[in-house]
């Protein structure tokens, strides 16, 4: 549905075919992990395009009008902003609901909006193109939407609803992979019918606000003493959030019912609608889960349409039927499917009929020798109910070998940093004091020497999209054009970043007099102006950033390029290139992507890295143990307050600008910041990938680490929706096996979870005491060794190996402690054994 309505200001509008979820805990703002929960939705390019963010109250806290908590809320859109800005329309779920008689808080949303979009409070929260709207549900009324800087027309409203109702419910079910779609077996439904999808509704609801959620869409249609029936016990939560909310306000729930299994016949259907009804019940509100093939949700129709009819019933009934998933063949959805005087319901998410969905003996999937293998589902779990064994993966090569170059340079110019603050310039976009786990430094990457070389090697391994070529300007942030001043630490030097953007566009094959301009965020953009007029039709821009992470930069760029074009009613290609982006999910290229359609974007290099740290994690496991409360040596003290110097670097430098070099200005008996695992001290452990592998040649450990991790949460990522339902697990049995280098083994272990890794082709104990013997039979010198075994001890505390594999791990790191010579640079290593048979040693 095209969004028109009243729109304040002109701007081109940006061609993307996404929207987008997120929810925001707003009695925590500075929660740095509540990024992980934003949520990427694929969308028809022609639906209405917009983010949609559920402000929610952990608490549970009685909101009381005239306390608006303005600046809470405000602060919980300024600590995602970079995920607020995605849209063109931005929609918030107020966190408060009203009750049946209550007034919705309509001055306060108003005023909320107003702070966001400037119109009180000073600057604008939000870019000046960004339409609010907030949505306010209440018990036994429609949900109310207040607006900034756009009034839909009325009659758009509903269809407003709709579309974030469905962008909530994909969001809900892709998040915790409640969509099952295997590439290499397909399922048997429990009408009979193969498919090569399904859905699992009772897996969205993974913690109580994903009830709360669901709950809210109900809230118009509740009646005291409303029956409810649902089609499987895995809705049962909700239905409890229900009684929540009528309870809240003094009203009571109905009877219940829930269908038993499924098919379910019509008799099964009789017998629950007669359940969920008696003398009081006023309505009847039904919840199908997923509708296949539409045969439940016709015989509920029947069965709602009898007994709602029936003459002798007093009070008169009438009834609402909710499908969550509908994917049956009718291009409408439910309107019609409720009783007259009823408030309307609809199917939430509409996918439509699934092409391979056949009957048994004609199923095209049985025949097919990538999907040929049947999967049962369970009809009363709902569950799979074969392929108990995982997933199993290697690290993606095809991720870790484009990215060679990259680590190479970065190796070579030391040019990385983990555990730091974003570039000062897009601080401001990002949720206040999170760490990036790893952040190229693009200033120490990109000096101008060798670098056109690499530009050179990396064409000619992959090909750009040839329209970037054909550019007439190039467009960037200005801190991408800046003189820079590297640190002492780093390579003391100076240089423009501008004469380094001038070798990349020359490696790429765009003309060494292209004009440069800028355009920076909320200022004049008058240069920018002058260069787009004096083009004309045959020309073509690109957009350039050397670093993308949250892709709010490249947007800002497009949204100038478009409001010049505009401005001289010219339309000409804008394309994009990013010299390295930084992704947290696959996913969030396609969406960059999006943002240039028709266009072309590009990256020269491309990592993947969560919102998460191992790092943290380690952190995390060390503040619950108890073990400097133990009988400890001092070499284990001496390594524990090392240790710990090192884990809380980020907290000590996070308020300077430049957080990484003072840490490398450190004196020798301080911790290195570069000495991510356990062992490493003196320079006695291994110093770098040996040889040419996968990830690059002969990285150092801290490049290693990064380049590692990156290719882990790749294939975690893009393994996990192949593998539904099965989980991902590596398959630690054949990387031992298939090549050894100590630095590599600990940064995959490092960066995998624990759950994740698969010892043994075979889940049996003496197959997996046999892959981690071999692991350990394989370090042979003292390099290997303190990298090697002081990491599979926190990997035994961290629950990554399994505990019958322990004792060889232990036995082995007590073996050490005995053969290693008495010399002072084994100290932080012995220190790292002892520490590590101290966190094991309960077990």
């Amino acid at each position: 549905m095209p969004a028109r309505g009243t729109d304040v200001g002109e701007s081109a509008p940006i061609a993307t075919s996404a929207c987008y979820y997120l929810r925001v805990d707003i009695d925590d703002v500075a929660e740095t992990f509540t990024q992980d929960n934003s949520q990427l939705v694929e969308t028809s390019s022609t639906d209405l395009e917009l983010t949609f963010v559920d402000l929610y109250s952990r608490l549970r806290t009685e909101y009381s009008p005239g306390e608006a908590q303005i600046e809470e809320l405000t602060g919980a859109v300024q600590s995602h902003l970079h995920l607020c800005s995605r849209t063109d329309l931005l929609i918030f779920r107020w966190p408060w609901l009203v009750g049946p008689v209550e007034e919705i808080h309509a001055d306060q949303i108003d005023t909320w909006i107003h702070r966001l979009i400037g119109h009180i409070g000073g600057e604008p929260v939000l870019g000046s193109r960004i339409r609010v709207g907030v949505i306010q549900h209440q018990v036994a009324n429609r949900p109310v939407l207040r607006w900034g800087r756009w009034t839909p027309e009325e009659s758009e409203v509903d269809g407003i609803i709709h579309r974030v109702r469905a962008v909530e419910t994909e969001a809900m079910l892709r998040r915790q992979n409640a969509v099952w779609e295997p590439k290499n077996y397909h399922y048997r439904l429990p009408n009979g019918e193969h498919s090569d999808m399904f859905i699992r509704v009772a897996d969205a609801i993974n913690e109580p606000q994903d009830a709360y959620v669901m709950a809210c869409w109900l809230s118009e249609q509740l009646r005291d003493r409303i029956g409810v029936i649902a089609d499987t016990g895995g809705l049962t939560p909700l239905i409890v959030q229900l009684e929540s909310f009528l309870t809240r306000f003094n009203w009571a729930i109905g009877p219940t019912a829930i269908l038993e299994a499924y098919p379910a016949g019509r008799p099964l259907v009789r017998q629950a609608i007669e359940s969920a009804h008696n003398e009081n019940t006023p309505r009847i509100m039904a919840v199908l889960s997923v509708s296949s093939t539409g045969t439940l949700q016709r015989n509920l129709v029947d069965e709602l349409n009898r007994i709602s009819l029936d003459v002798d019933a007093t009070p008169s009934l009438d009834y609402v039927l909710n499908v969550i998933v509908d994917r049956t063949a009718i291009g409408d959805n439910l309107t019609g499917l409720i009783s007259d005087d009823s408030t309307s319901a609809e199917s939430w998410w509409t996918i439509g009929r699934d092409a391979h969905m056949e009957s048994s003996g004609i199923c095209s999937l049985c025949s097919d020798p990538e999907k040929a293998p049947l999967v049962a589902v369970d009809p009363r779990t709902y569950g799979a109910m074969a392929l108990p064994v995982p997933h199993l993966v290697m690290p993606d090569t095809e991720h870790a070998k484009a990215a060679q170059l990259f680590w190479e340079r970065a190796s070579d110019r030391g040019g990385l940093a983990i555990e730091v603050n974003p570039h000062p310039n897009s601080r401001g976009a990002r949720a206040k004091r999170s760490a990036l786990p790893v952040r190229p430094l693009f200033e120490v990457i990109c000096q101008p020497s060798e670098l056109r070389q690499l530009i050179d090697q990396q064409c000619s391994r992959r090909a750009l999209d040839e329209r970037i070529g054909s550019t007439s300007l190039v467009v960037v942030a200005s801190h991408d054009v800046e003189q820079v001043e590297i640190s002492p630490p780093l390579g003391a030097t100076e240089f423009s970043l501008e004469e380094s953007l001038r070798e990349v566009l020359n490696g790429i094959g765009v003309d060494s007099t292209t004009p440069i301009v800028t355009a920076n965020r909320d200022t004049s953009r008058s240069d920018l102006a002058s260069q787009v007029a004096e083009l004309g039709e045959g020309d073509a821009i690109l957009i350039f950033a050397w670093g993308s992470v949250t892709g709010l930069t490249l947007r800002d760029l497009k949204l100038s390029v478009a409001d010049a074009l505009l401005g001289v009613g010219l339309d000409i290609p804008v394309n994009g290139l990013v010299f390295h982006a930084r992704l947290s999910h696959p996913k969030e290229w396609t969406a960059q992507e999006n943002q240039f359609y028709p266009g072309a974007l590009e990256n020269l290099w491309n990592s993947c890295f969560p919102w998460t740290s191992p790092i943290a994690e380690e952190n995390r496991l060390l503040n619950r143990s108890d073990v400097e409360g133990r009988e400890i040596s001092g070499l284990a003290t001496s390594f524990l307050t090392n240790r710990r110097q090192f884990l809380e670097m980020y907290e000590t430098y996070a308020d300077q600008e430049d957080d990484w070099s003072p840490r490398l200005e450190l004196a020798n008996d301080e911790a290195n910041p570069k000495y991510i695992f356990w062992g490493m001290s003196s320079g006695l452990h291994q110093q770098s990938v040996r040889g040419q592998s996968l990830y690059g040649k002969e990285l150092d450990c801290l490049t290693a680490y990064a380049a590692i991790g990156s290719a882990i949460s790749y294939t975690r990522f893009t393994q996990q929706t192949r593998a539904a339902p099965r989980w991902v697990m590596f398959d630690m049995g054949r990387i031992v096996r298939s090549y050894f280098d100590a630095v590599i083994i600990c940064s995959m272990i490092r960066w995998m979870l624990p759950g994740e890794l698969w010892w043994a082709e075979r889940d049996e104990k003496e197959e997996v005491r046999a892959s981690v013997q071999f692991l350990l039979n394989q370090a042979a010198d003292y390099g290997e060794q303190v990298l090697l075994v002081p990491e599979l001890l926190l990997a035994c505390a961290q629950g990554k190996i399994p505990q019958h594999a322990h004792k060889d791990v232990r036995d082995r790191a007590e073996q050490l402690l005995q053969e290693w010579p008495t010399d002072e640079r084994f100290d932080l290593a012995r220190g790292a054994l002892e520490v590590g048979l101290k966190l094991t040693a309960s077990e």
